[in-house]
């Protein structure tokens, strides 16, 4: 579970992630960002290694654009990468989705963001289809449950 005191756990990680502040937000507007998603009823969550905070996920279990669960962001400290840390979370975020009755998760990804296909691919994720909005494309992989 995410409180207000790991807020400053998401800032690091988002300072040393370029990518994803290119895609999503600069750590200055991190919590307006995160108010942005409140309407979807998600869940930010914290999830530690050794005692530790070592990556910070969005998900939610209902979408409104398919009624299914899908994994919004993955965000693993630049410390722990590389350490099959964001296999562990996105399986134990996909276990309790299949204990709940769920059968697939969704995670969309921008088209040209190829490491972030690669891996989720890596931790289980399969390329479903590509879909464009705003004018922009993205990946649409699906972990089957």
């Amino acid at each position: 579970m995410y409180h207000e005191k790991d807020f400053s756990f998401f800032v690091r990680c988002v300072k040393k992630s370029p990518e994803w502040i290119n895609e999503e937000t600069e750590p200055a507007l991190l919590e307006e960002y995160m108010k942005k998603y409140e309407m979807y009823q998600g869940e930010w969550r914290i999830w530690e290694e050794n005692g530790e905070p070592a990556a910070i996920t969005f998900s939610i279990e209902w979408s409104p654009s398919n009624e299914k669960p899908w994994l919004g962001t993955i965000l693993v400290h630049p410390s722990k990468r590389s350490q099959g840390i964001g296999k562990k979370v996105i399986r134990s975020a996909a276990a309790e989705l299949k204990e709940k009755g769920h059968k697939i998760l969704f995670a969309g990804v921008a088209a040209e963001r190829l490491d972030w296909i690669q891996f989720l691919s890596k931790a289980g994720f399969e390329q479903f289809k590509m879909e464009e909005n705003s004018g922009e494309a993205y990946t649409i992989l699906i972990f089957p449950l």
